[in-house]
């Protein structure tokens, strides 16, 4: 992939550059200690005898102590471990206390005046031991992608802290992260017991589920993630080549990224749910690791999510048994919420983060009996709605009967009608309805309360098929799993579904609240198959004078779909009923 083609920009505005700054002061930092280490960890099963270190950095209070720790994996990001202590300069840092070795680095980049997630849980009393998983930044060996070479990682790093820092207190650790660091620190909890609280932003609980849900590969967001892992090291080294880099993956991973982009992915599907399954904290065997009643989990992630799904998340929250437990559901995609608290000046996820370390490590503070947090859309600066459980946020479903689609919007109508009816549209081709934008840059414009606006007037029944209801003259709320079911009859063998809820006012200036996809592989072409499956989760404010517009065509740049053109019919039998199911009512405030 070449540097013109690389999607992986969307990244680097979330988690920081893939290159250092010109220039910057050098800053000095009194008030705590603060030095670099490199971890010895195992080495690459594929290359025998090659020693592998993990490029780390500490900020730490200063005194003897006990001190908890906080041990933060990096996100999936060039820049490592520096996006938990952005804007860099080159002074020395000492390991305090602890002799100098070969392992540990004297030259590592620091931020100017202190800030960052680092110095900010140092100050606030923790020992903050951040570092670069294997094959990331400055960290040698190959990328696994948070399997279980870097979840025996994890361990050796909590060895790591507690041989070398006498003031780490072994019966208070946690592991919190954001993305990459997220998914690294729930799996490294299922392995060590010694974790006991986790910290998970922009967190992810079933791998498959993100980049192949519904029998659909999110291509583009699978894309964008393995240019990270073809990126220059960082910080670029004088006189080395710069992109396109050699892949950092190890053998297995780099097989299995090579199957999921292949045109027989489908033949390879037992081996990449088996890789996923590794790597999943919703797992069977991970999870009920993770299920102890000794283990404080913290859960974040969006309702606009592209990378990974929410779905998937929420099951995970809501299967745990344990007591201390917290999700945050907010506005936005994938890293949005927490890059302003990863930069040290705070944001609703990094503060979460605080407030859970004080009361489970310190045992300050106050728990309240609200387990869920979340924001409406499109409202990410007024104030978070609270609920005690998942149950109590959810609306009742309320279905909408699907009436006979043509050139205009086939009505959304609450009673049934039985009656057969068919519409025919071309597939495999684009129209105005898609995910979003651009890849994680649409929701962190959503934070700002700028959400995309969509032409839908524009959407043409050559290329899709929708319907729409009537408007509602009371503000509405629209909260929980979207549902539809639909009977679909593709003139080819296969062919992707792609499912749009909009919100519509005049055609022009319309909004999403929720999408999914859903790709069907038939025996033969013609045969009518009846499908139905769950959209994102969501939580939507639906301003009165509002109507919904529910649009279904094939193809999104998102997704890798198996629509050809060709003809698809969607239909309703006889004696049967199309429809979808909105969880929704009348708003009322919490």
């Amino acid at each position: 992939m070449s540097a013109s083609s690389n999607p992986s920009s969307a990244f680097d505005s979330v988690y920081g550059p893939s290159i250092p700054p010109g220039s910057a002061r050098s800053g000095v930092i009194s008030d705590i200690e603060h030095f670099s280490a490199r971890v010895p960890v195992d080495p690459e099963p594929s290359q025998p005898g090659k020693s592998v270190h993990l490029d780390a950095y500490c900020a730490m209070p200063k005194g003897a102590g006990p001190f908890p720790v906080v041990i933060l994996p990096s996100p999936l990001a060039p820049m490592g471990w520096r996006s938990y202590w952005m804007g860099l300069t080159y002074p020395p840092g000492p390991l305090p206390g602890v002799e100098q070795s070969g392992s540990m680095s004297v030259e590592v980049p620091i931020i100017e005046d202190g800030a960052g997630l680092l110095p900010v849980l140092a100050r606030a009393g923790y020992i903050a031991f951040a570092y670069s998983e294997r094959g990331l930044a400055d960290s040698t060996g190959l990328i696994d992608v948070a399997g279980p070479q870097d979840q025996r990682d994890g361990s050796a790093v909590i060895d790591f802290v507690l041989t070398n820092l006498p003031s780490a207190d072994p019966s208070r650790i946690a592991f919190a992260g954001a993305s990459y660091g997220a998914g690294q620190s729930l799996l490294i909890a299922a392995q060590d017991p010694r974790v006991k609280a986790v910290a998970a932003m922009s967190a992810w609980a079933d791998l498959a589920a993100g980049l192949f849900e519904n029998n659909t590969r999110h291509m583009q967001a699978f894309l964008a993630l393995r240019a990270l892992f073809e990126r220059e090291p960082f910080p670029p080294k004088p006189g080395e080549p710069t992109m396109p880099h050699p892949t950092y993956l190890n053998p297995e991973t780099a097989r299995i990224f090579e199957q999921y982009v292949s045109a027989d992915y489908r033949a390879h599907i037992p081996e990449l749910l088996d890789f996923a399954a590794e790597r999943s904290p919703l797992a069977p065997g991970i999870f009920e690791r993770l299920n102890r009643p000794d283990l404080a989990i913290l859960l974040c992630t969006y309702w606009h999510e592209t990378l990974f799904s929410n779905k998937a998340v929420v099951e995970f929250f809501n299967r745990l048994s344990a007591p201390a437990k917290r999700l945050i559901v907010q506005v936005g995609d994938h890293g949005a919420g927490e890059v302003t608290g990863l930069a040290g000046l705070g944001s609703r996820p990094t503060d979460a983060m605080r407030w859970w370390l004080d009361y489970h490590l310190k045992g300050v503070g106050e728990l309240d009996d609200n387990t869920v947090v979340v924001e409406p859309m499109h409202h990410p600066l007024r104030a978070a709605d609270k609920f005690p459980d998942w149950e109590s946020f959810v609306r009742a479903p309320r279905r909408f009967h699907l009436k006979a689609p043509g050139w205009e919007p086939g009505s959304m109508a609450s009673e049934p009608d039985t009656k057969p009816w068919e519409y025919a549209f071309t597939a495999g081709t684009n129209t105005a309805a898609e995910v979003a934008a651009m890849l994680l840059k649409t929701g962190q414009r959503e934070r700002l309360a700028l959400p995309m606006r969509y032409p839908t007037s524009d959407i043409t029944s050559e290329h899709a098929a929708y319907w729409r209801s009537n408007l509602f003259p009371q503000r509405q709320r629209i909260s929980g799993e979207v549902r539809l079911h639909l009977t679909v009859k593709p003139a080819n063998k296969s062919v992707t579904l792609v499912a749009y809820l909009f919100d519509v006012k005049d055609g022009n200036d319309d909004r999403i609240v929720t999408s999914a996809a859903y790709t069907l592989h038939n025996e033969q072409a013609n045969q009518p198959t009846t499908v139905d499956f769950g959209f994102q989760l969501t939580d939507y404010d639906l301003p009165p004078g509002h109507s919904l517009l529910l649009v279904v065509d094939t193809k999104d740049k998102f997704l890798a779909d198996e629509s050809s053109a060709g003809t698809v019919t969607v239909l309703q039998p006889a004696n049967s009923s199309s429809y979808v199911d909105i969880p929704m009512g009348d708003y009322q405030a919490p």
